[in-house]
């Protein structure tokens, strides 16, 4: 299982990464669905208990508005 630190540091050189999160964000939200659909697919440890966090982080990161 990844860890979502390895994943946003996969993010940082990986364009079709970079092109999934685009289309992830594309409409400026992103749903729960959405959410765990892309941990699921990436194999992100992570919890539906975590999304605020990681949707803060997100925020910070600059991924979302």
């Amino acid at each position: 299982m990844a860890t979502v630190q390895e994943l946003v540091e996969q993010y940082q050189k990986d364009e079709n990464l970079q092109k999934e999160v685009a289309a992830i964000l594309a409409d400026g939200k992103v749903t729960i669905n959405e959410f765990l659909s892309f941990a699921k697919k990436h194999n992100v440890d992570i919890s539906l208990a975590d999304m605020p966090k990681y949707m803060a982080q997100a925020k910070q990161l600059g991924f979302i508005k």
